[in-house]
């Protein structure tokens, strides 16, 4: 009998520790629903969609690192939607390490931010388009050589 429980609880905990979001992960979620508001998350099975299109970005080389993507799109949501998203946003990012701005696929400057590092590691990756009020986070393991690789070689 106390093998059973045993067994019951610790697949309660994975299951939880599994479930488990980022802040900014459930910063998005929180706002799914909402008029105007999309939310995307691919994680599981459908990372197989997501990945081509990971690959043909400028994130591509780390493509088979990534376990999950959540997009949060408020390019349609009343002007008031939009601004508190991004007060709630930049209070969340405080959390995050900037990592700075580049210009994104589509000309736009983006920001980009990571998580703190643990074991030489960055676990989330998120990049904002406040131009089209578009958001990425982008989970996986991210040893912080490789990200080192994708840094824009200064001239």
């Amino acid at each position: 009998m106390k093998r059973i429980i045993t067994i019951i609880i610790t697949f309660l905990a994975l299951s939880c520790a599994m479930m488990a979001q980022t802040p900014v992960e459930s910063l998005a979620e929180s706002y799914d629903g909402q008029i105007g508001v999309k939310v995307i998350v691919a994680d599981g099975a459908t990372m197989s969609f997501a990945r081509p299109y990971i690959r043909k970005s400028p994130m591509g080389s780390l493509a088979d690192n990534v376990e999950a993507v959540t997009i949060l799109s408020l390019k349609k949501a009343p002007e008031n939607v939009q601004g508190e998203f991004l007060a709630r946003l930049r209070r969340t990012m405080k959390s995050y390490q900037f990592y700075g701005k580049e210009t994104g696929e589509d000309g736009n400057i983006v920001e980009i931010y990571g998580s703190p590092i643990k074991n030489e590691a960055v676990h989330e990756l998120v990049v904002y388009n406040p131009d089209n009020h578009v958001l990425f986070s982008i989970r996986g393991t991210y040893p912080v050589t490789e990200l080192k690789k994708l840094e824009p070689k200064k001239q």
